[in-house]
């Protein structure tokens, strides 16, 4: 497993994964790996119970490299465990536009009978659920976290443009892992290795700020922090906020 997979597995206090992330050393093969950046969001005022809901929107922008390789992710945590979602582009099927959706739990015990999902989680325990779909960059989805019974929680992705609904999964957490929690981190990921940075495939993203119906209705910030890994100052890597969101754009290439 790489020293990246490792990382966003373990939900690390910040301090300490940016430590260890700076420490990452470039890949050994004539390639390189993309590296990635991180992403920090928040919303406040989660009850200390927790949350039994998230909604993370984000838009994959249409000057984003429509190929296998970028992963734009938020990822979540539990009182006892966490886990990610979010969406990877895919070449165009004909005319239509494709992205890949991924819901995860890297919870050990976790469990699942949904079709989309299987057992285990990059190469450890957990549940991963993915599914390819029909989509439109540059609309936003929706992408909700949610406890659909106990112990069970559910993703949704939701194109706010035409109201469709992707369903991403369903898995069942070990009793007592809690609620979620009301911050963590994120990342856009090339997970890929390419010749060299210059030849870096382009990322164009928003994460919007997360919601919560809970308590009445929560809402946060997401903003990006930091690249690291390979390509750190040679991906052409920008950050602006976006409201309640970030604006990250990386690479090159179309």
């Amino acid at each position: 497993m790489s020293v990246v997979g490792t990382l966003r597995r373990c939900a690390l206090p910040a301090a300490a994964a940016a430590a260890l992330l700076i420490a990452t050393p470039h890949a050994a093969s004539a390639d390189v790996g993309g590296g990635n950046v991180s992403v920090g969001w928040s919303i406040d005022n989660t009850p200390s119970s927790g949350m039994t809901n998230i909604t993370f929107p984000v838009t994959v922008n249409p000057a984003t490299a429509h190929k296998e390789g970028i992963y734009f992710a938020q990822q979540y945590s539990f009182a006892d465990g966490m886990g990610y979602t979010g969406l990877q582009p895919r070449e165009n099927s004909g005319s239509n536009e494709r992205l890949s959706a991924r819901f995860s739990t890297f919870t050990q015990g976790a469990t699942t009978s949904d079709p989309l999902c299987h057992e285990g989680a990059d190469g450890g325990p957990g549940v991963t659920c993915a599914v390819d779909f029909d989509a439109v960059y540059g609309h936003r989805y929706d992408i909700k976290v949610e406890r659909t019974g106990t112990d069970t929680w559910s993703g949704t992705a939701t194109d706010t443009v035409t109201g469709e609904a992707t369903h991403l999964g369903t898995y069942t957490l070990p009793a007592g892992s809690g609620d979620l929690q009301g911050s963590q981190g994120g990342f856009v990921e090339y997970y890929l290795g390419v010749p060299s940075c210059a030849e870096m495939p382009r990322s164009d993203v928003v994460f919007g700020g997360p919601t919560s119906t809970d308590a009445g209705g929560l809402s946060g910030t997401s903003r990006a922090n930091y690249e690291y890994s390979d390509c750190v100052g040679e991906s052409g890597y920008q950050a602006e906020n976006d409201g309640a969101g970030t604006h990250v754009t990386r690479g090159f290439v179309s």
